[in-house]
Formats: structure tokens, C-alpha cells, sequence
């Protein structure tokens, strides 16, 4: 008797632990959502990019909403401001490109990863393309040559997107993580 009591409270006690877990797994999906998996795989590979890196600046850009529009005008799931979007489109180039469309996850992806590659490229440090990405390369050109210092603003998105990272580079290697649990998007 004493030995199936044993059993079903080891039984209840696992049991617990697995559910705790897995709790924790869904928690994590609130916090840190992923949406667009695959389109973010894709381009990471095209632009040789880190998938945890383009999904952490999504995450502190918008957290996964395609029509999301900042308080400055930058609009989409990687937050391109319609001056810069036109431009990008010319270097890509893009021939039916318009600010309308920056609500287009797949287009504003491809806009996004392409301005991160090329601000990675042209500063020594993932933390100076994040500046760049979140203030504009001039502000980081100045800040290099100590005249000003960094936006609170801009410092806020860089600790956020490094800190958003281990997170996605979980998602990333382990896959399995994503497909059980749901994709949660408040």
C-alpha cells in the first residue's frame, strides 16, 4: 500500500513539473512571440543574418504586427520609415514598391534584412548597426566622433534586442520548442 502511495505521488510530482514546464514554454511565447518562422529563416540565409537577431529586432520593433506605426512614422514588422523604405527599394531594387506596402510582412522583411546586412557591414559592432537601424547611421557617425552622446531611446533598443536573443536563438535551435507550444500574439 505504502509502496503504490510512493508511486502516485512520484507520478503527481512529475506530472506537476512536466505541467510547470510547459506553463513556463507558453509564458515564454507571450514575452518573446514568434510569427513569420520561415520568411525570417529565408532571409537570414540570403543575408547571412542571425534568425535570432531579425526576429529580436522584430520583437522590440513590433512585436510581430505587420501594420504596427511608430509615433515617427516607421512603419511594419521591422519598423522602415517610408524615406528609407524608398530608398532601400532602389538598391535592391524593388519596381513596385510604395510606402503603402511596408505593411506587408514578407516586403518589409526583405527591406529590413536588407538595411541590417548593410548597416552590420558598414559599423565595427552588431551594437553600432543596432544604433544605426534604431537612430539612423548619421546619429552613430556623430556619436563615434564624440560629439553627443547616445538617445536613451536607442541605448533602451540595443540592451533589449541583445537581451531578446538567447531567447531566439533557443527558437531557433531547437525548433521543437515552437511546435509545442502556441504562437501567441498580444
Amino acid at each position: 500500500m505504502r509502496r503504490l502511495a510512493s508511486r502516485r505521488t512520484i507520478a503527481l510530482t512529475m506530472g506537476g513539473v512536466v505541467l510547470l514546464a510547459y506553463v513556463a514554454l507558453v509564458g515564454l511565447r507571450v514575452l518573446y512571440p514568434l510569427a513569420y518562422e520561415s520568411d525570417i529563416a529565408n532571409l537570414a540565409e540570403i543575408h547571412d543574418l542571425d534568425p535570432a537577431l531579425i526576429a529580436a529586432v522584430v520583437r522590440c520593433e513590433s512585436r510581430f504586427r505587420a501594420a504596427a506605426v511608430s509615433a515617427h512614422g516607421a512603419v511594419g514588422l521591422m519598423q522602415i520609415m517610408p524615406e528609407t523604405g524608398a530608398w532601400i527599394a532602389e538598391q535592391i531594387p524593388i519596381s513596385d514598391y510604395s510606402t503603402d506596402r511596408l505593411i506587408e510582412p514578407e516586403l518589409n522583411l526583405r527591406l529590413g534584412c536588407w538595411y541590417l546586412r548593410s548597416l552590420l557591414d558598414r559599423f565595427d559592432s552588431r551594437d553600432e548597426a543596432l544604433a544605426a537601424y534604431n537612430a539612423g547611421p548619421t546619429h552613430v557617425e556623430r556619436w563615434a566622433r564624440g560629439d553627443g552622446s547616445i538617445f536613451p531611446e536607442t541605448r533602451t533598443f540595443i540592451d533589449r534586442v541583445n537581451a531578446s536573443l538567447p531567447v531566439y536563438d533557443a527558437y531557433f535551435s531547437a525548433r521543437w520548442l515552437l511546435r509545442i507550444t502556441p504562437s501567441l500574439l498580444l
